[in-house]
């Protein structure tokens, strides 16, 4: 089954695939008791989180579980240590970091029974954003690497915009059917080749 908890305020979009395993992608910040509410009256077990990238808005939530987490290789050490780079200053007056966070990899594969993730790895909001693909469904997760009609920023620690046109050119690349993104509305796939701010940052290396 398939739970999307939309974003509150700063708070991120939450996604759930409940299946043989249960994956929660993305939990808000630390305020985002809607998400914990969801899961308790729908009685959900989740069985562990997988991050699409560091910043606080989409880890903060994380706090509500006591399951293993998972997030890109060259993310998920901020999210144990509370670095910097996840940008919690703007959400809270502090913050600790998690115990049990987990590496993944470019083209690891997630099984969770009905739902198959693939990992691809989207550099440029963070060193280690990524998006999730769901190959059968043909849904991309997308994190804050790309919007409904916009794109990612790249002015915060590890964002470049060097790396964020390549992650855009790889999107572009795949074939989704419907792309459910950090922030904002899901959009068909082939609207990733029409977004202008893709379009007008492509153009700049033509």
């Amino acid at each position: 089954m398939f739970h999307y908890i939309e974003s509150n305020g700063v708070d991120s979009n939450c996604y759930i695939l409940e299946s043989d395993l249960t994956a929660l992608i993305d939990t808000g910040t630390h305020k985002n008791f809607r998400l914990y509410d969801y899961v308790d009256e729908n009685d959900i077990q989740v069985d562990f989180i997988i991050n699409t990238h560091c910043h606080y808005d989409h880890i903060g939530g994380n706090k509500f579980f006591e399951v293993p987490i998972y997030a890109h290789e060259n993310d998920y050490l901020d999210i144990q240590n509370a670095t910097e780079k996840t940008f919690y200053w703007g959400f809270a007056h502090n913050f600790n970091g998690y115990k049990n966070v987990n590496p993944l990899k470019e083209d690891e594969i997630i099984d969770l029974g009905e739902y198959i993730l693939k990992v691809i790895h989207t550099p440029g909001h963070t060193s280690g954003s990524m998006c999730l693909l769901e190959e059968s469904k043909k849904y991309l997760f997308s994190g804050d690497t790309v919007f409904k009609g916009s794109v990612g920023r790249y002015d915060l620690p590890s964002g470049k915009l060097d790396e964020l046109k390549e992650s855009l050119k790889k999107l572009c690349n795949i074939k989704a059917k419907e792309v459910f993104p950090g922030h904002g509305e899901s959009f068909p796939g082939k609207d990733l080749l029409f977004n202008k701010y893709m379009v007008t940052l492509m153009e700049e290396d033509i």
